[in-house]
């Protein structure tokens, strides 16, 4: 599989291949993640693309799960409040684009699987609605995963919780 993170590596410049999915004042635990995986910090390399204008989140992991399948999972950090409508666009932007490094790695099966880790709870636009976080990716609707920054084991128990480790 290390030709597959070989081909991910390659589409990146390599000051924003970085070792933790922590930052933007949020605390990411990547205690029993797959040691073999890559990060990378979105922000930065959209700026390296020249895609300064367009939304995205924080960081992007991608890791060879149990069924050999590549994840790749586009995590936004918010260290407080976060904004449902400003998450979901970047998290969708961010969705299209690890589908984009994905394809150039020859891999015929990938799982996407977007996150939010935030401080202090979710700004809803619709008080009264269903407090879930759902993008819109690959013509289905998809359910973020949703965790509180600094807790132990947050990624992990996310990601194992649906089945993507």
């Amino acid at each position: 599989m290390s030709k597959v993170f070989d081909d991910i590596r390659r589409q990146m410049n390599p000051d924003n291949l970085i070792n933790s999915c922590s930052g933007e004042g949020c605390n990411v635990d990547m205690t029993d993640l797959p040691s073999d995986r890559i990060v990378i910090h979105v922000e930065n390399e959209f700026e390296c693309r020249g895609r300064r204008y367009e939304k995205r989140c924080d960081r992007l992991l991608f890791f060879i799960n149990t069924e050999k399948k590549l994840v790749a999972v586009p995590i936004e950090l918010k260290s407080g409040k976060a904004g449902e409508s400003d998450v979901v666009e970047k998290l969708e932007n961010s969705l299209k684009f690890a589908e984009e490094v994905a394809s150039e790695t020859g891999t015929r099966t990938t799982e996407f699987c977007p996150v939010l880790f935030h401080g202090r709870g979710i700004k809803w636009n619709s008080p009264k609605g269903l407090k879930q976080l759902i993008v819109q990716f690959r013509g289905k609707k998809s359910q973020v995963l949703i965790g509180k920054c600094g807790e132990k084991k947050n990624l992990a128990q996310k990601l194992s919780s649906y089945d993507y480790l």
